[in-house]
């Protein structure tokens, strides 16, 4: 589970105000992301509107790949710009053969226009990823009620169609193409023909797309933790726990936007990062189950203590007490009253809040070696100041 989008606004970290994202933002959500240890990958979270459209995609996919050492993933715009972007990060891999062998960036592609439409320039786009054998993930979002059946199943029937489309178009382009079957179903409000992206349903629909994905044994990329919550509040703490649950327990490969996303995918927020790896690590905790076996039943463990005894102090539980369950990264509060009221009785936001400005207070970190960052900003026009 990782991050996603391709937002326009930022939730500013200390003003708390709405305002454009920049190519900054991308750099310390980078460095934040890296540092949240169940946020497993990093999608270009924002779009950098501070500078020029032409140079966008080349400075996303640069300032992910300098700010971060977990897998990075965007789309691009044009032919010409992915085989920049392919350029560069084989200075990162150490050569084109090494990209492919390991690849450390994926391409984004969303070549269907639902309903059961092609897109021109992403398939081309796609197309050539392919040829590069460069992972792609083929985006198809139909919207349940406006660009797909109003039903569930409907809607699912449609995408289906759509990505039985993509990955014929990819194999034929390049036999054995790595790919990610990219089903992304959501719902329209019909009352503002706008996107739910925090409806439960859409949560059902993309645990649904697992299983479409199994059916025809390809590796899925679908959705969670999106919210239609403006900031991070209880709404959006219940929006992205029920759908990044129902992505997890249904199985799901390769899930974006399950942190940071806000207002239909229109804005992120800092602190929601934190609170959406506390999230993300509880609902992966699920997926570990109850161990059962001769250790884990402790049977001679509650014979030795006896009745009316004790487990505080044996050996079981000191050598149990930080595996069996999930810690958290400390934006949970677990405290008695007295002791939260004591610390300024602050709330979740509040603590993901500095749990954020602590992590970026820290001394940056570049992922790009001194003979690699160099060669790239020498080839190509990088923006990126820091």
């Amino acid at each position: 589970m990782g991050t996603g989008g391709a937002a326009l606004k930022v939730i500013d970290l200390e003003s708390g105000a709405a305002r454009p994202s920049t190519l900054q933002d991308i750099y310390q959500i980078g460095r934040l992301v890296d540092r949240l240890e169940n946020i497993h990958f990093f999608l270009r979270p924002c779009v950098p509107t501070d500078i020029p459209p032409p140079v966008q995609d080349l400075n996303s996919f640069y300032t992910c790949l300098r700010a971060t050492g977990k897998h990075v993933m965007a789309g691009v715009n044009t032919e010409d710009t992915l085989e920049q972007v392919v350029e560069m990060a084989s200075l990162v891999a150490g050569g084109r053969a090494k990209l492919q062998e390991k690849p450390v960036i994926s391409i984004i592609t969303c070549f269907a226009i639902s309903p059961l439409k092609l897109c021109t320039q992403s398939t081309r786009i796609m197309r050539a990823a392919v040829k590069n054998r460069i992972p792609v993930a083929l985006s198809s979002a139909p919207m349940a009620g406006s660009t797909s059946p109003i039903t569930m199943a409907g809607t699912l029937a449609q995408l289906h169609a759509e990505q039985l489309a993509g990955i014929t178009i990819c194999q034929l382009t390049n036999s054995g193409a790595p790919l990610l079957y990219g089903g992304i179903p959501g719902r329209a409000n019909l009352t503002t023909m706008g996107y739910l992206g925090g409806a439960v349903e859409c949560g059902m629909m993309n645990a649904a797309v697992h299983q479409l994905a199994h059916h025809i044994r390809v590796p899925n990329y679908n959705s969670s933790g999106l919210t239609d919550a403006k900031i991070p509040d209880a709404q959006a703490a219940w929006e992205k726990a029920l759908t990044t649950l129902l992505a997890a327990m249904g199985g799901s490969n390769y899930v974006h936007h399950a942190a940071g996303m806000l207002e239909s995918m229109l804005g992120v927020a800092y602190e929601q990062y934190v609170i959406d790896d506390e999230i993300i690590g509880l609902s992966c905790k699920v997926l570990e189950g109850i161990a059962v076996d001769a250790e884990h039943l402790a049977l001679e463990v509650i014979a030795a203590v006896g009745p009316g005894g004790d487990f505080m102090t044996t050996a079981h539980t000191l050598a149990h007490m930080r595996q069996e369950y999930f810690d958290g990264n400390g934006v949970t509060d677990r405290k008695n009253r007295d002791r939260w009221e004591k610390e300024g009785g602050k709330d979740a936001t509040t603590r993901a809040r500095e749990i954020a400005r602590k992590i970026l207070a820290e001394p940056a970190k570049s992922y790009l070696s001194a003979a690699v960052d160099p060669a790239i900003r020498n080839k190509f026009e990088i923006l990126l100041q820091c």
